[in-house]
Parts: C-alpha cells; sequence; structure tokens
C-alpha cells in the first residue's frame, strides 16, 4: 500500500494548485460540479450516493485549501463566475 503524503505536504500542493487562475477554474468547476454549492437531488439511490461521494471529495479538497463552509456562499459567486468563463 502506497504512504500517505503528510497533511501538510498535501495541503500545500492543492494550494499552489489554487493560487493560479487555471487552477482555481478546475477546482472551481469541480465544486460546481460536486455539489458544493447546491443541494443533491433525486430519486436514484445510486444517483445520490455517487454525488454525495463526489461532495465529499469536493469537500476534502476544501479542507485541505483551508475554506471555510460558511464562505461557500461567497466564494461561489466568484466560482460559478469563473465555471462560465470556462465554458463560453
Amino acid at each position: 500500500m502506497a504512504r500517505k503524503p503528510a497533511q501538510g505536504a498535501l495541503s500545500a500542493a492543492w494550494k499552489s494548485i489554487y493560487a493560479t487562475p487555471e487552477g482555481r477554474m478546475a477546482i472551481a468547476n469541480l465544486f460546481a460540479e460536486f455539489h458544493v454549492y447546491s443541494p443533491i437531488q433525486g430519486r436514484d439511490p445510486i444517483e445520490i450516493a455517487t454525488a454525495n461521494g463526489e461532495r465529499n471529495v469536493a469537500l476534502r479538497i476544501a479542507q485541505l485549501l483551508a475554506l471555510k463552509p460558511e464562505r461557500f456562499a461567497e466564494t461561489a459567486t466568484e466560482d460559478i463566475d469563473l465555471v462560465d468563463r470556462l465554458i463560453r
């Protein structure tokens, strides 16, 4: 089994990605698609479980970036604007 990197090193790696415009845009897109900023809806239990798993991954990345959930509303607008620019 592969060894896990130290939390500080892993956090620093994600922060270096997030510090670039391209990295911020990619992570913003991931947060938007993985329901960080919106509720999970659906009726199919498998789809809901998948969406919850995706959200958990995105929230782990947010934790490594030291982003606070109370700031999500603030950053959601910025992130959605970045994603809009990405798809135009």
